[in-house]
């Protein structure tokens, strides 16, 4: 017996080393985005139709703007005035490994809209700062921050306001909708309902059913390194305290982040002043913007009109 056990100390000893390496080394693809604009734009080029300077002449002049987060990040990104007679302000928040550019597809669903357009980074992302990311936790302070610079420097009050996102930036939108303020919309593109679902939907599918068996690992490396709490970063245990109202949008043919998602969020969220709209246009993850433009913004705009008539250009009912 106690030779036993001497013998099978080593052995889980090893076990337990293996283990730590390998959930510290999946926690590196969970912390660290491969965020590059080349990597955004080579995306674009190849899966949007159109090449990037294509989508880039949609947009007026770039002005380049940097704002500091509360934990002393530098957020970069560019406004985009529409004219000098704009009543309002889009912030169009990105996915993971994104970059401001790939936003850009969003812009025609605006086009009746009076806003200017407002794109930036996320930490970690592009020309950003920071280390790691959190799951849309510091992130969601993030959005605010540029929502205060917005404020302070082009004079819109948050009613002039809408946040557009998408994926990672679409869970982070809604996170940030807890705070006090009322911004004018929140649109939110197939988001994850919280950090577990999105990073491990995503690794049973290319890891197997087996990496479940380290997600204790790995969410304990995540929270050593980033030193934030993983259970808090869960857009569906708070979207029933965001006021604002919310237009989620997510196609069921979606095969990055599970529909079942948005599903779970829809139940949670306030539905006096939000929708939810389960897109079967047959496209994969936020490719609906792209392939069903029309559709897209018919829905966006319907939305709008109702529920932040403000941000509107006079345009009849359909």
């Amino acid at each position: 017996m106690k030779k036993f056990v001497i013998i099978s100390l080593p052995i889980f000893l090893v076990g337990v080393i293996i283990y730590s390496l390998i959930s510290w080394a999946l926690s590196e693809r969970v912390l660290i985005p491969e965020s590059s604009y080349e990597k955004t734009i080579n995306s674009i080029n190849e899966n949007w139709g159109k090449p990037y300077d294509y989508w880039l002449g949609l947009l007026p002049e770039a002005v380049p703007f940097t704002v500091e987060t509360f934990d002393g990040l530098e957020l970069r990104g560019n406004y985009f005035a529409l004219s000098d007679s704009s009543t309002c302000a889009i912030i169009f928040a990105h996915g993971w490994g994104s970059t401001w550019p790939g936003m850009i597809k969003y812009v025609p669903a605006f086009e009746n809209c009076n806003c200017d357009y407002v794109f930036y980074d996320h930490r970690v992302h592009g020309e950003s700062g920071g280390q790691y990311a959190t799951g849309g936790i510091y992130e969601a302070n993030d959005l605010l921050a540029v929502t205060d610079w917005v404020n302070a420097q082009k004079g819109f009050s948050d009613g002039q306001i809408g946040w557009m996102g998408s994926s990672w930036g679409a869970a982070t939108s809604i996170m940030a909708g807890v705070d006090r303020r009322s911004v004018a919309f929140i649109i939110a593109d197939a988001p994850f309902q919280d950090w577990y679902s999105a990073v491990f939907e995503r690794g049973v599918r290319e890891y197997g059913a087996g990496v479940k068996l380290l997600s204790l690992g790995v969410i304990q490396a995540v929270e050593l390194r980033s030193g934030i709490d993983f259970q808090e970063a869960s857009a569906v245990e708070i979207i029933n305290q965001v006021d604002e109202p919310i237009l989620l949008l997510h196609s069921k043919a979606d095969s990055a982040t599970a529909s079942t998602q948005s599903v779970n969020l829809a139940a949670n969220m306030k539905q006096q002043n939000s929708e939810f709209h389960h897109l079967d246009f047959g496209n994969d993850h936020v490719k609906d913007v792209l392939n069903n433009t029309e559709e897209w913004r018919n829905l966006v705009e319907g939305f709008l009109r109702k529920q932040a008539p403000q941000v509107l250009k006079a345009v009849p009912e359909e």
